[in-house]
């Protein structure tokens, strides 16, 4: 039996329907081509989502999607202001002297991405809303957990119609600005924003932890 290890998988920025293809080559997109993405497309991600599982089948989830250029230069504006003012920017800047190569790569791209988001055509905002089951407190990890495999189910079919993106938390440094520039009512709670657009920067399989690594079989050794 052919096993995905013994697949080529290649490198590009081509659309692919092979699930396969589309789960070991999707990876973090901070880089974007100036191309708008059709609404047309953008729904069809939102609707991936929107066939995740949550619990009790409540589904409480809104997507807010960003394509309004004034509003994405504000919050774009707003995380740069904030990312040059904190720590994490010395530590940006220390790791982009790793000597590690994947190191050095990804607080590069981690630089980018704080400081011109503006270049993401588009802006998606997962919010967790009317929370009921199993409770309504946001910073619980059990409330509404499940808009996570709503988000996954977004990024992989994103991956499949050759769009990038990444899942950040750095919503949570601007939060006060997307509440106000997105009009968010009060509960509604932001778990993540995820730029997405047309890569320029390819797919590719990614370097993570073997399955060796992560399995116990019927107890933890």
């Amino acid at each position: 039996m052919r096993t995905v290890n013994d697949m080529t998988l290649p490198r590009g920025q081509d659309p692919t329907e092979n699930i396969w293809e589309v789960i070991y080559t999707q990876r973090a997109i901070r880089y974007w081509k100036d191309k708008k993405v059709p609404r047309s497309l953008l729904e069809q991600v939102i609707e991936a989502g929107s066939k995740a599982p949550s619990g009790s089948n409540l589904q409480p989830w809104i997507f807010v999607v960003v394509d309004d250029e004034e509003k994405r230069q504000v919050i774009s504006s707003s995380l740069r202001e904030i990312f040059d003012a904190s720590p994490a920017k010395q530590l940006v800047e220390a790791g982009e002297n790793s000597e590690d190569k994947t190191q050095r790569l990804m607080l590069k791209g981690a630089r980018e991405f704080f400081m011109k988001l503006e270049k993401a055509p588009v802006l998606i905002l997962p919010c967790l809303y009317r929370l009921a089951s199993p409770t309504d407190a946001p910073d619980s990890l059990l409330a509404g957990s499940s808009i996570y495999t709503a988000v996954q189910n977004m990024m992989l079919a994103a991956r499949a119609l050759g769009l990038g993106t990444v899942m950040t938390t750095a919503h949570g440094m601007i939060e006060g600005t997307l509440r106000e520039v997105l009009h968010l009512p009060d509960d509604a709670y932001p778990v993540a924003l995820i730029p997405i657009g047309y890569p320029d920067a390819n797919f590719g399989p990614t370097t993570r932890k073997g399955v060796d690594e992560i399995l116990y079989w019927n107890e933890w050794e």
